[in-house]
């Protein structure tokens, strides 16, 4: 009893820090979800909740206590994240970039033949250029500070439409390491609205993007079951590079700062500690 206990409340703060890593664009919820050592468990409970009734209960139960922690720490943690980025801008992503960083070795480890290949080497420079590429071609709208509140209750019938795609295309986003969901919100200009929503407890473009976000999820997550279940070296290979490219993209430069550089050298190192550790925890 207590062993369960204990494994339910190590999940949800694992998903608590998924929720507050989709918060900020740049940063990945599906990254996250890879370093803490989850990700395989979260994939295989999406693509087979529905294809597999013996086991529905189990994975039920886990994506219930996931979501449940991402979404409190989304509604939450939203301004306290405002204040953060507003006020502590690169200690805030040097500590983020630490827990990314922390989990890295656990990846190489989840399979047991990671022998360097030709074509698994590929793979890795694949998923590099599917974060560099964006990134580089969004970084104008690379703001990470919250948005303001206007635009929320006007919304017509078409921009309903084009927010359950962004939804769809951030669900997706969420899913795969290394793509950040609030990030491609913010390249389709949605972001803003989202934040506003969420602060104001708007339901109906919650709910809309929602949708949007569970259809995509839905999509990817079987995508990535089939190539692990093919090609599990491959895919994290390809993981890999996602995953290791995601941390320039997280990175907030050099602070001018000397005092700024030292502390943030230290939130790195913690932030990397804890995931390292969390990675070895099951749940």
């Amino acid at each position: 009893m207590l062993a369960r206990i204990k494994t339910t409340v190590i999940l949800f703060i694992k998903g608590m820090v998924i929720g507050v890593a989709n918060i900020i664009p740049g940063v990945s919820g599906g990254t996250l979800a890879v370093v803490l050592g989850i990700y395989d468990k979260l994939i295989e409970a999406i693509s087979n909740i529905f294809a597999r009734p013996e086991k529905r209960k189990a994975y039920a139960i886990f994506l219930a206590t996931v979501f449940l922690a991402a979404a409190i720490a989304i509604v939450f943690l939203a301004n306290l994240m405002n204040y953060l980025l507003a006020f502590h801008y690169h200690l805030t992503l040097f500590a983020f970039m630490g827990l990314i960083a922390g989990g890295i070795p656990a990846i190489w480890r989840a399979n047991p033949d990671m022998k360097p290949t030709g074509s698994r080497l590929v793979l890795f420079l694949i998923g590099v250029a599917l974060v560099i590429i964006p990134a580089l071609w969004g970084s104008e709208t690379k703001g990470f500070a919250m948005a303001g509140n206007g635009g929320v209750a006007e919304l017509s019938l078409t921009s309903y439409i084009f927010l359950l795609f962004s939804g769809f295309m951030a669900g997706g986003g969420m899913i795969v390491p290394g793509v950040s969901g609030s990030f491609i919100m913010v390249i389709m200009g949605q972001y803003g609205l989202i934040i506003s929503a969420i602060k104001g407890f708007v339901v109906l473009p919650l709910l809309v993007v929602g949708a949007g976000a569970a259809i995509g999820i839905l999509v990817f997550s079987k995508i990535i079951e089939t190539a692990l279940k093919k090609a599990p070296a491959g895919t994290y290979y390809f993981i890999l590079g996602l995953v290791i490219a995601s941390l320039s993209v997280v990175f907030p430069g050099i602070p001018s700062n000397l005092k700024t550089a030292i502390v943030g050298g230290i939130v790195f190192f913690a932030g990397t500690t804890v995931t390292y550790f969390m990675s070895k925890i099951s749940a």
